[in-house]
């Protein structure tokens, strides 16, 4: 992810990394942030098809388990349906070969290799039905779809991108900060974020800090936790973090 909109506005000894004096409620530093969702993810195909249903466009909204991506799977399901039977025709002839072998009409190596020959068949049907169980795309968390790379009816190879997906109501602010604020800045520290989208200020909280500091800019990258529910609220947002250093 670029970093390029992490400008700080920070008075001169601030970015400097030296004391921060005691701020007035008119001179609070102000912080680049940019919003950011805590869960998103990209999906793509598991196995190589053709789509057969795109049920949903970029903006929809889905729950957790909902249907996304299906995939015309005949030929999947039919090798499915194959190693099925040959399950059954070996675990069959072990279950007789056995029998016979407690009466003492066959060897024992033809009972171990009965067993070997379903132990393998049961191997191939395991296979082809976790082959065939990804001719479906369930949504993994609720949320809306971002950006669709596909379409319907397109053949898709193993490992190509499908689509973006994300959840919009579990935001947080990812900002760059001074890494001499480490004496202060700790988890659970309060702050404000104003938006320039909406033109709002919203209450956060620092949930997390990044375990490495820049040595060069000696920064160190922050995340805060958007306090509350804002509809309003969308990834991608940005805006200036105010922070109201201790004395």
């Amino acid at each position: 992810m670029s970093r390029s909109w992490f400008r700080l506005i920070l008075p001169a000894a601030v970015t400097l990394g030296l004391a921060i004096p005691a701020q007035s409620a008119d001179t609070v530093p102000e912080i680049r942030a940019q919003l950011v969702p805590k869960r998103s993810t990209v999906l793509s195909s598991q196995i190589a098809a053709q789509i057969s249903e795109l049920p949903l466009r970029e903006g929809d909204s889905f729950s957790e388990g909902q249907k996304l991506v299906a995939f015309d799977c005949g030929i999947q399901r039919a090798r499915l349906a194959k190693a099925n039977a040959q399950e059954t025709a070996t675990r069959k002839t072990y279950e007789v070969k056995s029998k016979l072998n407690t009466l003492n009409s066959i060897g024992v190596l033809e009972v171990e290799t009965a067993a070997a020959e379903h132990a393998m068949a049961e191997a191939e049907q395991q296979m082809a039905r976790e082959i065939a169980s990804h001719c479906v795309v369930t949504a993994p968390f609720a949320g809306r779809v971002g950006p669709v790379e596909v379409k319907r009816f397109q053949s898709v190879a193993e490992g190509q991108k499908l689509l973006e997906i994300l959840d919009p109501t579990e935001l947080e602010a990812e900002m760059l900060v001074p890494s001499s604020w480490l004496k202060w800045l700790k988890p659970g520290f309060a702050l404000e974020i104003g938006i320039e989208e909406t033109g709002r200020k919203y209450p956060a909280k620092v949930s997390r800090l990044s375990p490495r500091i820049d040595p060069v800019s000696q920064s160190i990258r922050v995340f805060a936790v958007i306090d509350g529910k804002f509809p309003d609220l969308l990834p991608g947002m940005s805006g200036r973090a105010l922070v109201a250093a201790p004395n």
